[in-house]
């Protein structure tokens, strides 16, 4: 039996309550968190994975070409990449791991009785977040569209409409079904609302491309779940799957999922945005399910580790554990250890530092085809983030972990 929303949700408060007290909120501040839990359908036992807290995203003219600094760190995200870091630490492992090694298909391959289950304290931002304007005559449904509106948490997105062919009239129309980038001030962020990236986990999995080319097959969420006094079931359902239901998308290994979607308002997170609460905190803070030596618990500002230098900014020094150029380091560390897939890849050892983050992407054949599919049957406007971003390599000097 699957755990229900309240497990989940003590499971993920209870192990945020459970980490220094450093980085969290000040008494004036909040934030949002969101969490990953794994059920193991054997033993009837679940426990959290990844943890992530954080309502910030930066502008496209602070995006780092090196990979060190996060671009999004909105809740949602920093949970999805922290669990990353737990699957990579689980692929590394010799024994007791999710996963197993096939040695007919020369991948590993997630243990059937495990399954994962997602957390948010608030509504995601972007499409989730907008109610379907239903002209009637109800003074019932009218009176509670007045007590949302007045609720602190207001059925509305301050993520940006997209738009392929160019500038919008009114980028801000609350119209639904839209696909929209995160909301911020200053220049506009290149990074896609949270409604429209797990729409896309949705169907392509949690994983990412680096770590699909590892296994056999995608990883989704059995559900979702959310905190909050005015999420909506049906708007949730439209922004993650229901919007492109008229559409086709046929992949042997990537389907269109139907997650079971859950919302209760008893649950009051200590950090929520409240009366007392009215300054976002600067914060970002992730947590993966890893031993006290490599570090688990991670602050982040302005998508760098907290307290480094402007010496060490543009340094592999100022880049988190969840940053796209850690990550990627794993990755290539895992293929250090892994002769059979690097026989599989046509990848020779001494090759590894010479690969840019772009082509190790690509060697997820299966996966950029479907995204390729994906976007022109759902995603078109999805944005495009400049090739330079992706070019970057691994400073091997950095790390001695390479093995042969």
């Amino acid at each position: 039996m699957e755990p229900s929303l309240e497990i989940i949700a003590s499971l993920c408060f209870e192990k945020l309550k459970s980490l220094p007290k450093t980085g969290k909120p000040l008494d004036n501040e909040w934030t949002v968190l969101a969490g990953i839990v794994e059920h193991n359908r054997q033993t009837a036992t679940s426990k959290v994975v990844s943890l992530g807290c954080g309502t910030k995203c930066i502008g496209q003219d602070k995006q780092c070409p090196k990979g060190y600094i996060l671009n999004d760190s909105h809740a949602e995200t920093i949970a999805r990449r922290a669990f990353l870091r737990y699957l990579y630490h689980e692929l590394n492992k010799d024994a007791d791991s999710i996963f197993e090694w096939d040695h007919e298909l020369v991948c590993y391959k997630l243990k059937q009785h495990y399954e994962y289950h997602f957390l948010c304290t608030q509504t995601p931002c972007g499409d989730a977040c907008i109610e379907m304007k239903l002209e009637t005559d109800d003074d019932e449904v009218k009176a509670k569209r007045l007590r949302i509106s007045n609720n602190e948490e207001v059925i509305y997105t301050g993520a940006k409409r997209v738009n392929k062919s160019g500038p919008l009239s009114d980028e801000m129309e609350q119209t639904p079904g839209e696909l929209r980038t995160k909301p911020g001030r200053g220049k506009r962020t290149l990074s896609m609302s949270c409604s429209d990236k797990l729409a896309r986990w949705n169907v392509l999995g949690v994983q990412g491309a680096l770590i699909d080319s590892l296994i056999h097959e995608p990883i989704y969420f059995t559900s979702l779940n959310f905190c909050s006094s005015v999420a909506s079931v049906a708007n949730i359902e439209r922004a993650i799957f229901k919007r492109w239901q008229h559409k086709e998308f046929r992949r042997h290994f990537y389907k269109p999922q139907k997650p079971l979607i859950r919302i209760s308002p008893k649950f009051q997170f200590d950090y929520a945005q409240q009366p007392k609460r009215q300054q976002p905190s600067p914060n970002g803070l992730s947590w993966s399910h890893l031993p006290d030596r490599l570090r688990p618990y991670e602050i982040s500002v302005n998508g760098k580790r907290q307290g480094v230098t402007k010496k060490k900014v543009d340094t592999p020094v100022a880049a988190l554990a969840i940053s796209k150029y850690k990550l990627f380091v794993c990755f290539l560390e895992l293929l250090g250890s892994q002769k059979e897939i690097r026989k599989r890849f046509d990848v020779l050892i001494e090759d590894l530092p010479k690969l840019t983050y772009a082509t190790c992407k690509q060697l997820a054949k299966k996966y950029q085809e479907a995204w390729q599919q994906l976007k022109y049957e759902y995603f078109e406007q999805w944005t495009r983030k400049p090739s330079k971003l992706l070019e970057f390599k691994w400073i091997v000097q950095q790390t001695n972990c390479l093995r042969s």
